[in-house]
């Protein structure tokens, strides 16, 4: 039930690219480094390392089960597995890193900047 109505859901949002495959990987990837980028920086200071890191990571993931499981994007039709995983990852992670770093720039109140400026 939840499984298809989830499906339902990204297939409207990403119908308008449903003839190129390819494009439709890349949008969900570039959609998902924006929702990551902003849930990373209201994680605060907790998440300003390795949490982080884990997180995004663990959203790029989430983006290749959307993208073979909810969209039925068939792997071969990307060039295979590696290249689903390897297509627009360096799109994901310097907008996912670029945010997540203006996001959290500014949100940090100042009184912290100030203790931490020598």
């Amino acid at each position: 039930m939840v499984t298809s109505s989830l499906q339902g859901i990204f297939k409207k949002m990403f119908s308008r690219w449903e003839d190129s495959p390819n494009d439709q990987q890349f949008y969900v990837k570039i959609l998902f480094a924006v929702i990551s980028a902003i849930l990373c920086a209201l994680g605060g200071i907790p998440f300003a390392g390795i949490r982080g890191l884990m997180f995004g990571v663990f959203v790029y993931i989430l983006t290749l089960y959307i993208i073979v499981y909810l969209l039925e994007i068939d792997p071969e039709v990307l060039g295979g597995r590696t290249k689903l995983i390897t297509n627009s990852l360096p799109s994901y992670l310097l907008l996912w890193v670029l945010l997540w770093t203006l996001f959290f720039a500014f949100l940090i109140p100042p009184p912290i900047l100030e203790s931490i400026s020598p």
